[in-house]
C-alpha cells in the first residue's frame, strides 16, 4: 500500500539531491511507497505532470534492484489511471531521463566534489485533447497526439495544492 503525508512537515530538501530527499521532507510528494516517490514536477506545462523518482541514489536503471523495480510496476499500475481520471486525460507519456548526468551548467541535483549527481527518474504526463482549468487557471495542450513539448510554466500555490489534491484523490492511499 502507498503512503502520503496528510499535512508534509516543514520542507527539508536535500540541497545535494533533492530527489533522494525523503519524502517528509517534500511538499510537492504526492504519495510514496518504500522504494519510490511520486512528485508533481515544479512546471506544469502539461495538467499533472509528475516524476517518478527512487529514493535512494541510482545513477542508471540497470542499478535498479529486484525489490524496486516489482514496487515500480505497482506505482505505474495505480498512477496511469489515477492521473487518467484526475483531469480525464487522454494519453499518459512517461519517459525516462538520466541527463542530470551530462549537464555541465547549472545542473539539478547541484554538483558535489566538482560533479553533477546523476539520478534515474521517470515523468509522466498527462495529455489532453482540449484545455482544462483549475481553479481558473487553463492547461491546453497544444502538441496533443504528438511528442510533449516542455516549457517553464509556474502556477499559484493555490492550484498546485488543488492538482496535488485532485491526483491523491483518485489513488488508494494510507494518510500518516
Amino acid at each position: 500500500m502507498f503512503r502520503a503525508y496528510s499535512k508534509p512537515p516543514g520542507l527539508n530538501l536535500d540541497p545535494e539531491c533533492i530527489t533522494c530527499t525523503p519524502p517528509d521532507g517534500d511538499p510537492e510528494v504526492i504519495f510514496f511507497g518504500d522504494h519510490w516517490k511520486v512528485l508533481l514536477h515544479p512546471s506544469q506545462c502539461g495538467l499533472g505532470n509528475v516524476l517518478l523518482a527512487p529514493m535512494r541514489h541510482v545513477p542508471r536503471m540497470a542499478d535498479l534492484v529486484p525489490g524496486e523495480w516489482t514496487e515500480f510496476q505497482a506505482v505505474i499500475a495505480v498512477l496511469e489511471p489515477a492521473l487518467e481520471r484526475a483531469f480525464g486525460a487522454r494519453l499518459i507519456n512517461m519517459h525516462y531521463q538520466r541527463n542530470w548526468a551530462y549537464r555541465a551548467d547549472a545542473p539539478d541535483p547541484p554538483f558535489k566534489d566538482g560533479r553533477p549527481n546523476p539520478h534515474v527518474h521517470w515523468h509522466l504526463t498527462p495529455r489532453y485533447e482540449s484545455a482544462v482549468t483549475v481553479e481558473g487557471t487553463v492547461f491546453d495542450d497544444p502538441t496533443y497526439g504528438e511528442p510533449f513539448e516542455w516549457r517553464s510554466v509556474e502556477v499559484p500555490t493555490a492550484v498546485r495544492q488543488s492538482i496535488l489534491r485532485r491526483i491523491r484523490g483518485e489513488l488508494e492511499i494510507i494518510y500518516l
